[in-house]
C-alpha cells in the first residue's frame, strides 16, 4: 500500500504520542537488600477469652501458623514518575486469614480495585473492621469468608473488636511494580520500564522511606533500604 504524506505524517505523530513503558520498550529491574533493627522475640498474651470455645462449637486440632520472617512486613514499590502504571480492571481477590489470633500475613499489599477476602481460621468468633475507610464486617464464625474491596490507595489499618491486640494493615498501591523482601532480606522487581520512578519502602514500625531514581539500559540497579536509623 503506497503511504500519501499525510498517513506518514500520522504515523510519526501516534509514534511521538506513545507514553513511555508501552509497546516493545526495554525494560529493566530495581534489586536490593533491607536492613531491619533487632526485633523482640516476646509473645504477646492473647485477650479475648471469653470468646473462645464459648460461642462457637470446639473443633479439635490447633490452628497452624507458619513461622514469619521480620522481612514480611515491609513493602517495596516502585511509583514511575515518567507515565502512569498500567493498572489491571478487575485485580485477582487476594486473602488474609485469622489465624491463632492473629491476621496473617500482618501486612498485605494490593493494587487499588482489589478484593481482600478475609478468613476466621481459628476455633473462635472473629471481627474485621477499620475506621478509615470505614467498614465492619461483624463478628463471624469458624471458616466464615467474608470480602471488602479496596479502591483507594494508601493505608488501611485493621482490627478486631473482640481482640484488641489483632492488628494489620492493608497496604493499597497505585501502582503494579511491588514485592515483599525474602527471608533474608533481599528482592527485586523486574520488567520496569526505563524511565524515572519514586522508590517506597514500606514497614508498619518505621518511618517509610522514599527516594527518586532513574533506571535504563536493561541493566538492575542496586538499592540499599535501612529501616530504623
Amino acid at each position: 500500500m503506497k503511504l500519501t504524506r499525510l498517513h506518514v505524517i500520522l504515523l510519526l505523530t501516534t509514534a511521538l504520542c506513545l507514553p513511555a513503558g508501552t509497546g516493545n520498550a526495554q525494560t529493566s529491574a530495581i534489586a536490593g537488600v533491607v536492613s531491619l533493627p533487632t526485633a523482640s522475640t516476646q509473645q504477646r498474651v492473647f485477650r479475648g477469652n471469653l470468646y473462645r470455645n464459648r460461642l462457637v462449637p470446639d473443633r479439635s486440632g490447633p490452628a497452624r501458623v507458619v513461622p514469619r520472617s521480620p522481612f514480611d512486613d515491609v513493602v517495596i514499590s516502585a511509583h514511575p514518575l515518567d507515565f502512569q502504571s498500567p493498572m489491571a480492571n478487575a485485580p485477582p481477590a487476594v486473602r488474609m486469614d485469622q489465624q491463632a489470633a492473629r491476621f496473617v500475613p500482618r501486612v498485605l499489599p494490593v493494587t487499588a480495585g482489589a478484593r481482600v477476602e478475609f478468613v476466621n481460621q481459628d476455633r473462635f468468633y472473629h471481627n474485621v473492621f477499620s475506621l478509615a475507610p470505614k467498614f465492619d464486617i461483624g463478628r463471624r464464625a469458624t471458616g466464615v469468608v467474608v470480602d471488602q474491596v479496596f479502591a483507594t490507595p494508601g493505608m488501611v489499618e485493621i482490627f478486631c473488636d473482640i481482640h484488641p491486640q489483632m492488628s494489620a494493615t492493608v497496604l493499597v498501591l497505585d501502582t503494579k511494580w511491588f514485592t515483599q523482601p525474602d527471608s533474608t532480606g533481599n528482592f527485586r522487581l523486574d520488567g520496569l520500564p526505563d524511565g524515572r520512578y519514586e522508590l517506597h519502602a514500606y514497614h508498619p514500625e518505621h518511618d517509610e522511606i522514599r527516594r527518586t531514581v532513574v533506571i535504563g539500559g536493561g541493566t538492575a540497579l542496586m538499592q540499599t533500604f535501612t529501616f530504623g536509623r
